[in-house]
């Protein structure tokens, strides 16, 4: 098992992540179409709206696993394509929907995040677990073993490691039951309120979009066509957004 440090976290810096007239393709399809969008430091919010919508495609563009074609990413006053591809993913972190542990153990999980920027670890990697419901207990265990849930909840803790300032979240929730999904859902509410954590997540569950952002974005056919308090927003969504059963 590789060592691990605790120091306290660090407030992430006061700045806004605006979108400016971002369009995006993939395989010569245009998936996003002329996007304007500012998420504020320390703000929640869900994107919802029909399968191939293009939320995914939008989480992808904040660490650069894929460019806008048209349109520029702005963190504070800086276009994230002027920024290090490495230094630019140490403020801004990705958790998939199905996301793959690193071979090894969970703390090796939790690991890898500091090897590869070099820093400290932020906290106790127990505390690191309990933090998303996962037993501390299992520091020694084969990450490989893990359900699918339990590798989400691996997954946010692992992003979370490095305090990045802003997470991109893909169905986060959506091989946990509702207890454990209200208590991932918390977790994340906490970190921004206390470290200005900016959280974007893409969720198909209605019950659980307001756990996860206070304010939600709706988008069909690559445009937006509907923001707001997500309250409000729920009010006005078409029911075909949803998915009918949800994973425990």
């Amino acid at each position: 098992m590789l060592p691990h440090s605790r120091s306290s976290a660090a407030r992430a810096p006061d700045e806004p992540l605006i979108f400016e007239r971002i369009s995006a393709q993939r395989g010569g399809t245009e998936i996003l179409h002329a996007i304007n969008l500012s998420f504020p430091a320390g703000s929640r919010t869900t994107l919802i709206g029909p399968s191939g919508a293009g939320k995914s495609t939008l989480l992808r563009l904040l660490n650069r696993l894929s460019d806008p074609s048209e349109g520029r990413i702005l963190l504070g006053n800086i276009p994230i394509l002027s920024l290090p591809v490495m230094a630019l993913r140490r403020r801004i972190g990705l958790v998939f929907q199905t996301p793959r542990p690193l071979p090894g153990t969970v703390a090796d999980n939790l690991a890898f995040a500091h090897v590869i920027t070099g820093e400290t670890a932020e906290r106790d990697f127990a505390e690191s677990l309990i933090e998303v419901g996962l037993d501390p207990s299992w520091l020694d265990r084969d990450a490989s073993g893990l359900s699918g849930g339990e590798r989400q909840r691996l997954a946010i803790a692992v992003a979370l490691q490095t305090g990045p300032s802003i997470l991109g979240l893909d169905e986060p929730t959506s091989a946990l039951d509702p207890s454990a999904a209200r208590k991932v859902a918390e977790a994340l509410r906490r970190r921004s309120e206390r470290d200005g954590l900016t959280t974007i997540a893409v969720t198909h569950n209605r019950d659980q979009t307001p756990w996860l952002g206070d304010r939600t974005v709706v988008l069909e056919a690559g445009r937006v066509v509907d923001e707001g308090p997500t309250l409000d927003v729920l009010a006005r969504a078409d029911e075909s957004f949803w998915l009918k059963e949800n994973g425990g």
